[in-house]
């Protein structure tokens, strides 16, 4: 069999210009007016390093996205007395068009033929390895371990970006490039068509080579080593039931039904033309294997050696419909499996470990059905392993409230049930939902819930309250509002006989209903409390001829201690910095902390006079930036430093004189 290569020859010297500067020289190639090929080889064939031969020709294939696979032969030049380092490179290129092959993945053999004039190169045709490659593994021994085999070719395939080395201290030198070319490609005939342009090869390396993910040695040259001449496991990590079983299964499918062996090839082909470099292809592989193994042979794992795999499955499987296929085909297998209740427990606790947003779809499906059966066999287990699942992940489980709550017998229905008792129940309910994703039947059921409570004591205000908190996180304020005027309807005609308490509360539904529909109410219901607040004030003011001093009750030390503390605090760091300020000869400064204390000391006590009517936090502390950010702005403006002096003076005495007004107006109002 005989493959078709274009072919381009460089030479590269560090003497080519003018100053050792890098040069380049194309000598000949079979296409050379395409400019722009050229360079992108160029580029190629720059990469190549004799010296890692020690001075031996050297073979190595590449990957170019632009040209595509390029195979190397570069022959080192003997370094003369100004110590060149000089060396030639012959480019094959597999021709465009052909199916890539296993053999089109290694460079071809054979002698470089000079041939062609004026730069031009004509294409060759090269004869390829047509051995099987199960003979070339059984004359390596590798079929005795091939599992081990195959677990260190995929390992360093999968996203890892760590080359393996394969010591084979026993290959000839002068055999060691066409020994190496046959294993590796019968290591391309082991994978994929999409995996074989990441499987590159170097024929001899005396050190590490960190562009390929194959290099071959006679000594251990790399970290990851995998030895031809004797047995030894190449483990990287624990390995999983399901990668053991991907690499036992895989290697017996290779000897015992090569057909079966090539139908999985062009499964997992077609599956990486799509989805190539996205995510561990190992573990991808790994399952895509299963299924097929499981589809023709109906050999299956333990389910529950399964467990912590599938969180992962449905997490690849949210985006790609070929693993969405195989994550259906799994569940229906477990469907159709019987459980122990251990083992229904061990997968919802896999299931919440591995819960991830692109997957938790499926898993809160996963989660329900775990769950459903748990219900319907053993309600106090049940009530256990809900509290579990609350507790570990309470978004998941507000997910799994919101499957199908109104479906009779669901274990979500009986849920609801046991929140409908109370407002305080109601509002966790919705708190612990996804409140913008409570379906329209669920909301409804929510808010009659709510109306069933508000109707058990019509007069109870923290009723209405606790039912308009509810009604706001179920986005229903119109609905709201057309209670309200229900209410107010309903209570109007009956205004003059209620007591005191229950005319406090009309009045309150009635202030609601102009809250949320401004005109909407008639007014009946206050001129009714206005009516009994002055018939209650009017004998209170006749009996009231003296009025009676009441002595001002004493606190507690501990209460004044306690309130007093910041201003003690301050006034400590005043008395300390004045201190510290006149033993320095800083009379200023220490005259200015002294009116900062008594500012701050009126300030004390004016709030003290008015502790029942501040204002918000917010609000003071904005007033305070912005008061601040004017006067340091307006003071930045005096250049000279006596006039910014004088100007923080008047300002301190103002604010000081200010106060001190505040605090009699405030005395005489009270």
């Amino acid at each position: 069999m005989k493959a078709e290569y274009l072919r381009h020859e460089y030479t590269w010297s560090n003497h080519c210009i003018t100053g050792n500067s890098v040069g380049w020289g194309m000598t000949a190639s079979t296409c050379p007016e395409k400019k722009e090929l050229l360079r992108e080889l160029e580029k190629t064939a720059f990469g190549a390093e004799p010296d890692k031969a020690g001075q031996m020709m050297v073979e190595e294939l590449s990957y170019n996205p632009s040209v595509g696979f390029v195979k190397m032969t570069v022959v080192p030049c003997k370094a003369g007395e100004d110590k060149r380092q000089n060396k030639k490179v012959f480019l094959y290129q597999p021709r465009r068009g052909k199916q890539a092959g296993p053999e089109e993945y290694i460079a071809p053999s054979g002698i470089w033929q000079e041939e062609g004039k004026d730069g031009y190169l004509s294409l060759v045709e090269r004869e390829v390895i047509e051995k099987n490659p199960g003979d070339i593994l059984e004359k390596w021994n590798i079929y005795d371990r091939l599992p081990d085999f195959l677990r260190a070719v995929f390992w360093c395939l999968s996203e890892k970006r760590q080359g393996v080395n394969i010591v084979a201290s026993s290959w000839e030198k002068k055999e060691f490039a066409k020994n190496a070319g046959e294993l590796m490609y019968a290591i391309h005939s082991l994978l994929p068509k999409e995996l074989r342009k990441k499987a590159g090869y170097l024929s001899y390396a005396e050190q590490e080579e960190t562009r390929e993910s194959f290099f071959f040695s006679k000594r251990p040259c790399g970290k990851n080593v995998m030895y031809l001449d004797k047995i030894e496991d190449f483990r990287k990590a624990s390995e999983s039931p399901l990668e053991e079983y991907f690499f036992y299964h895989l290697a017996r499918l290779l000897v015992t039904n090569p057909s079966a062996y090539a139908s999985f090839l062009e499964e997992a082909d077609g599956y990486l033309k799509k989805y190539e470099g996205s995510g561990n292809i190992q573990k991808k592989l790994e399952w895509l294997f299963y299924d097929f193994s499981r589809r023709n042979s109906g050999e299956v794992l333990e389910k529950a050696k399964l467990f912590s795999e599938m969180a992962e499955l449905f997490y690849w499987a949210a985006k790609e419909p070929e693993l969405r296929k195989v994550s259906e085909r799994m569940i229906r297998q477990f469907r159709e499996d019987s459980w122990s209740e251990e083992e229904k427990e061990n997968y919802l606790c896999a299931l919440l470990d591995g819960v991830t947003k692109r997957g938790q779809e499926t898993i809160c499906r996963e989660l329900d059905w775990i769950l459903q059966g748990i219900y319907e066999a053993d309600k106090e287990r049940f009530l256990v392993q809900r509290e579990m699942v609350k507790e570990r992940k309470k978004g998941v489980y507000g997910l799994l409230l919101l499957l199908h709550p109104e479906q009779e017998g669901s274990w979500q229905e009986a849920v609801l049930e046991e929140h409908l008792g109370s407002f305080e129940a109601l509002e966790e309910y919705v708190r612990t939902v996804d409140q913008e994703k409570i379906p329209e039947e669920l909301a409804e059921k929510i808010m009659n819930g709510g109306i069933r409570l508000l109707n058990g004591d019509i007069f109870l205000k923290k009723s209405y309250e606790q039912m308009e908190s509810l009604m706001l996180s179920l986005q229903k304020k119109e609905q709201w509002a057309e209670i309200l005027d229900t209410v107010v309807r309903q209570m109007e005609p009956k205004a003059e006989t209620f007591d005191d308490g229950e005319a406090e509360t009309a009045c309150y539904v009635e202030e609601q209903l102009d809250r949320y529909l401004p005109g909407a109410s008639r007014g009946i219901l206050r001129e009714e409390y206005e009516k009994r607040q002055k018939a209650d004030v009017e004998p209170a003011e006749e009996m009231a001829l003296v009025p009676v001093e009441e002595e001002p009750e004493n606190g507690r030390l501990a209460d004044a201690l306690l309130v007093g503390y910041p201003q003690g605090f301050l006034t400590g760091c005043a008395l300390y910095l004045s201190g510290y300020s006149l033993a320095i000869g800083h009379w200023k400064i220490a005259v200015g902390m002294g009116g900062m204390w008594l500012l701050f000391m009126l300030n004390y006590y004016y709030m003290l006079l008015h502790k029942e009517n501040q204002y918000p936090f917010w609000k003071n502390l904005g007033l305070c930036l912005l008061e601040g950010y004017v006067i340091q702005f307006v003071g930045g403006l005096f250049l000279a430093q006596q006039l910014r002096l004088y100007y923080f003076l008047v300002l301190g005495v103002l604010a000081v004189g200010m106060q001190i007004f505040n605090i009699v107006r405030a005395g005489q109002k009270s």
